[in-house]
C-alpha cells in the first residue's frame, strides 16, 4: 500500500476521528444479538474503516479470524489493532483450519477454500462484492451464502456513489492530473461503472463505456454515453478504468492509445492482465510504465483496487452506511441464515437490524 498523509497521522487521532464519523456502524453493533457462540471468519480490505466495522462485531462477543482481501490494501497498524484484540490475520486455508461457523467476506476466498476442502462447519455466510459472488457461484456450496452486495444501500449508494468518487479522488491526487479534456473509457456499466462514468463526466472528461452486455450498454447510452467494445474504444482512451468483477476485463493487448493510464476500480487485480503487461518501471510512486505492442501503457497502483491501494478508500461517512449494513446483515444471518438451504440467496429487504433499520 502506498501511504497517504492521512495514514501517516497519529493512529489514536485517526481512530477517534473515524469513530466520530461512523456512528451508524457503532449503533448497528450495539443492536446485534450476542454472538458469543459465533466463530466468524472474515475476508476484508484492512483499513481503519474496516477495523471500526470488525470491532462492532467483536463487541457483540464474536470470535474472529481474518484474511486480508489484498495485501496491497492492508494497513500494518490495522493488523496491529486486530492483534491487540486477539484476532489473527491469516490465509484462507488457516481460516478453514480454525473451523469457523459463519463468514463475512469481500471476495469469497474462505468460502471457496471451504468448498474445495468439503468443510461442512459453516452454518451460513455473507458476501459483499460482485467478484466474490461470481467466485462463489462457480463452486458447490455446502451452506447458504447471502448477497449483501444486492442490498439497495450497498449496491446503489456504496457502489454507485462512494466508489466512483473515491476512485477518481485517489487517481487525481496521486497523479496531479485533472480529467478535463481527457477521454476516459469505463469498462463495465454496473453500479460501480455507472458511478465512475458519471463522476468522470462531472470532472470534465469525455466518457465512453465499454460493455459486453447489450442491456447494460443500452442503459449507458440512455445515460448519454457512447458505448462499444474495449477493442474498439481503447485506441481513443487517455484513461481506462475497469469495474466488472471479472478476471481479464482489461487485456494487455487490446490496442491501447500510447500513454494510456490503466486503472482498476474492481475488488481484485485480476481484472487487469498483469502478466501480459509484464514488469514495469516506476514513473511516480503510484504509476508504472509498461511496453505493449510497441506502445506505452501506464498502470496505476499495480492494478490493485485504486482507491484503497493508493488512497484512503471511501469516505468515512459514506462507508459508515455500508459498514452498518454489513454488520446488520451478519446479525440477521446469525439469527436466521442457517435455516436456508445451501446456495446463494438474496438478503430480504427490510431485514431486522440496528442503527434505526439503516439496511431497510
Amino acid at each position: 500500500m502506498i501511504p497517504t498523509a492521512w495514514q501517516s497521522a497519529d493512529l489514536g487521532a485517526r481512530l477517534a476521528w473515524s469513530e466520530r464519523w461512523m456512528p451508524r456502524t457503532a449503533a448497528a453493533g450495539q443492536a446485534l444479538p450476542r454472538l458469543d457462540d459465533v466463530r466468524l471468519a472474515v475476508t476484508s480490505h484492512l483499513d481503519l474503516k474496516a477495523f471500526v466495522m470488525l470491532r462492532a462485531l467483536l463487541g457483540a462477543g464474536a470470535k474472529m479470524i481474518v484474511h486480508e482481501a489484498d495485501p496491497a490494501t492492508t494497513l500494518t497498524d490495522v493488523v496491529g489493532l486486530l492483534a491487540d484484540r486477539g484476532v489473527a490475520v491469516v490465509t484462507p486455508g488457516e481460516c478453514v483450519d480454525w473451523e469457523p461457523t459463519y463468514t463475512l467476506e469481500m471476495g469469497g476466498d474462505i468460502v471457496v477454500e471451504a468448498a474445495a476442502r468439503e468443510y461442512y462447519g459453516i452454518a451460513a455466510g455473507v458476501e459483499t462484492t460482485r467478484t466474490g459472488l461470481s467466485r462463489i457461484g462457480a463452486v458447490e456450496l455446502m451452506h447458504p451464502v447471502f448477497d449483501a452486495d444486492g442490498l439497495p444501500l450497498k449496491n446503489h449508494l456504496h457502489n454507485r456513489f462512494a466508489v466512483g468518487s473515491s476512485t477518481w479522488q485517489t487517481v487525481l491526487s496521486r497523479t496531479n492530473l485533472s480529467l478535463h479534456g481527457l477521454v476516459v473509457v469505463v469498462v463495465g456499466y454496473g453500479e460501480v461503472g455507472g458511478g465512475l462514468a458519471r463522476t468522470a463526466r462531472g470532472h470534465g472528461a469525455q466518457v465512453l463505456v465499454a460493455e459486453v452486455d447489450s442491456a447494460r450498454a443500452t442503459v449507458a447510452s440512455y445515460d448519454g454515453f457512447e458505448t462499444g467494445l474495449l477493442a474498439d474504444l481503447a485506441s481513443r482512451a487517455d484513461v481506462v478504468v475497469t469495474a466488472t468483477g471479472r478476471p481479464g476485463a482489461a487485456p494487455a493487448r487490446v490496442g491501447y492509445k500510447d500513454g494510456c493510464l490503466l486503472v482498476n476500480a474492481g475488488h481484485s487485480p485480476d481484472e487487469v492482465d498483469l502478466a501480459g503487461l509484464g514488469t514495469g518501471t516506476e514513473v511516480i510512486p503510484a504509476v508504472t510504465s509498461h511496453r505493449v505492442e510497441g506502445r506505452e501503457v501506464l498502470l496505476f497502483a499495480g492494478g490493485h483496487v485504486a482507491n484503497l491501494a493508493a488512497g484512503d478508500g471511501d469516505s468515512l461517512n459514506a462507508f459508515d452506511i455500508t459498514a452498518a449494513v454489513l454488520v446488520e446483515a451478519l446479525g440477521w444471518t446469525v439469527r436466521y441464515g442457517a435455516a436456508y438451504p445451501p446456495g446463494l440467496h438474496p438478503l430480504p429487504l427490510g431485514f431486522e437490524g440496528g442503527a434505526g433499520g439503516v439496511a431497510g
